[in-house]
């Protein structure tokens, strides 16, 4: 758990320090909304889950570098995605639109 909230800090303090504010409120609620849903999962998810999100922190990190933020999804790895993984994407989408100004 220790581990979790270190990661979970770290994640919000790399969208303080490189994301827009509008992008970082999205990814700040994200965030929060996934670790609170995964608090209690079990500790074979954990790994896979914390893996995730470091390769996000990582892929974020070169992002800032350039300047630009976002990432194509491959078609192959969505189309392995469960109704609620779907739908998740689904409403990030809707929110990432809104804040682009492309409602």
């Amino acid at each position: 758990k220790d581990a979790m909230l270190r990661l979970y800090r770290n994640i919000l303090k790399l969208h303080r320090r490189v994301l827009p504010e509008e992008m970082r409120s999205l990814g700040d609620s994200y965030a929060r909304s996934e670790f609170k849903a995964h608090k209690n999962a079990k500790i074979g998810f954990v790994k896979e889950f914390t893996k995730q999100w470091k390769d996000y922190c990582y892929t974020l990190e070169l992002q800032a570098t350039k300047g630009e933020f976002g990432k194509n999804l491959d078609s192959k790895k969505v189309d392995t995605f469960n109704d609620e993984q779907k739908q998740q994407l689904e409403r990030l989408e809707s929110e990432a639109r809104k804040i682009g100004g492309q409602s």
